[in-house]
């Protein structure tokens, strides 16, 4: 493991797009793999210890391919496994709850946050532990949007009913809460539609893995030097057409050649 080493970057599917695009932005010159695992996909109906031996199939192809951090682009699989990685596994890995948490905290000068996330993640209480640990006196909001995970991931625009399903979830956030949390790293692709019902702080995850990322890196003396842009490769074992739709509206065309089945 060294500078030139990669930056592993997992998810069930598309939602780790808006994480690797913060990344990019930021970390320019570093080479990223990107792992997509549509095949187990819906995770929030599958067992904590199934995710679990699932999400260290995919660190063990990560470290096989010579990554030196990894972030686990997906809310889900930071709830369920990061500290399970974390004991078996020595590279840094950073998961998606702990840095919007401590940026909602900030923010919040009512003390009352808004968490919206999948089922799963909304379930395990992940969020609100995390926040009373910081804060006790904060008040958590926590909304499970059951179905949005799944229409996003078939195409947000085919649903005609996308913005009522929305509403009636964003709904549920009493109006004494200041922030809300995107609790899930497919929720900044509707970042738009969110804000037609949420008009106060909006802290995405993403951006704040994504700064924990760099900041790691930095501590360690691992950021990769020079003036060269970093390659992306993307390893994908579900249905590549539709991942790379989205993917081409994220990033340049050229960014986005070294894409992979896996079967």
């Amino acid at each position: 493991m060294n500078k030139e080493s990669s930056i592993g970057i997992f998810d069930s599917g598309i939602g780790g797009l808006t994480i690797l695009k913060k990344i990019r932005e930021l970390l320019p010159r570093e080479n990223i793999i990107y792992y997509g695992d549509w095949k187990n996909n819906p995770y929030s109906e599958k067992s904590k210890e199934d995710i679990q031996n699932l999400s260290a199939k995919i660190m063990d192809f990560l470290i096989r391919n010579n990554c030196k951090a990894v972030v686990i682009g997906c809310s889900i699989f930071s709830a369920a496994s990061l500290d399970f990685l974390k004991a078996q596994y020595k590279i840094p890995i950073i998961g998606m709850i702990e840095g919007g948490v401590k940026s909602a905290i900030l923010e919040s000068k009512q003390k009352k946050i808004a968490v919206m996330g999948s089922a799963f993640t909304i379930k395990s209480n992940v969020y609100e532990k995390s926040i009373k640990e910081i804060n006790p006196e904060i008040t958590v909001y926590q909304i499970s949007c059951k179905a949005l995970c799944t229409m996003l991931e078939k195409g947000w625009e085919n649903y005609s009913d996308r913005i009522e399903v929305l509403e009636s979830y964003l709904c549920q956030i009493p109006d004494t809460a200041d922030t809300l949390i995107l609790g899930g790293t497919h929720y900044p692709f509707i970042l738009n539609d969110i804000k037609k019902f949420f008009n106060k702080k909006i802290v995405d995850s993403s951006v704040e893995s994504a700064i924990e990322l760099f900041r790691i890196l930095g501590q360690e003396d691992l950021l990769r030097e020079g003036y060269k842009k970093g390659r992306i490769e993307f390893y994908i074992n579900g249905d590549k057409e539709i991942f790379k739709d989205v993917a081409e509206k994220l990033f340049e065309k050229e960014e986005i050649t070294n894409m992979f089945s896996l079967y």
